[in-house]
């Protein structure tokens, strides 16, 4: 196997275990055990446990905020609408990706250790992007103007929680699409 795809195993096996285990019990060998591969092997490619995790965070930022909420900011669709678009996609990931949604539950509630800083980078992140789509609704009209563009962002991203929560916790895609759309609509309109 080439090192990039080893690689990219690896944090796909760091994932799964920081999904069932959490970050603080993720170790070189409990990845090893998921990826199949000696622990030597784990070291070759992260020298350290926190540059392991690091990686792996990095992934599921990277998933966030590009294949959710990038890809799922249609232009050609209204402002709260891209808005839904974005967290039912968040929503239909937690069936089809779950680990995604663990791993960034876990990291965003890591407040009283060095991940906090990253993950404050991401979540700076994912509000300038939902910023963009407001912005883009204040100049289209379909969001009010007096809407403070700044604890909008925050509301909604904060959204996100609110949607795994209601996904782990047995809640219907249908049950989630009518929150969050009386909630975006509730709040922006």
């Amino acid at each position: 196997m080439a090192p990039t795809e080893r690689r990219a195993g690896l944090i796909k096996a760091t994932l799964r275990t920081i999904a069932k285990q959490g970050i603080g019990e993720t170790s070189h060998s409990a990845v090893a055990r998921e990826a199949g591969v000696a622990v030597p092997t784990m070291f070759h490619y992260f020298a350290t446990k926190e540059i392991l995790i690091e990686a792996t965070l990095s992934e599921v930022s990277r998933f966030l905020l590009e294949e959710l909420l990038a890809a799922n900011d249609n232009k050609d669709s209204s402002a709260p609408d891209s808005i839904e678009c974005v967290l039912i996609a968040f929503c239909d990931s937690i069936d089809n990706e779950p680990d995604y949604a663990r791993a960034w539950l876990e990291w965003s509630v890591s407040i009283r250790d060095t991940l906090w800083g990253s993950y404050l980078e991401f979540y700076k992140d994912a509000q300038n992007g939902i910023r963009r789509i407001l912005k883009r609704g204040v100049r289209e009209g379909s969001i009010r103007d007096d809407v403070n563009l700044d604890d909008a962002s925050r509301v909604i991203v904060g959204l996100a929680h609110m949607v795994v929560q209601m996904k782990f916790s047995g809640a219907s895609r249908a049950q989630v699409t009518r929150t969050v759309g009386s909630l975006v609509t509730g709040y922006l309109k």
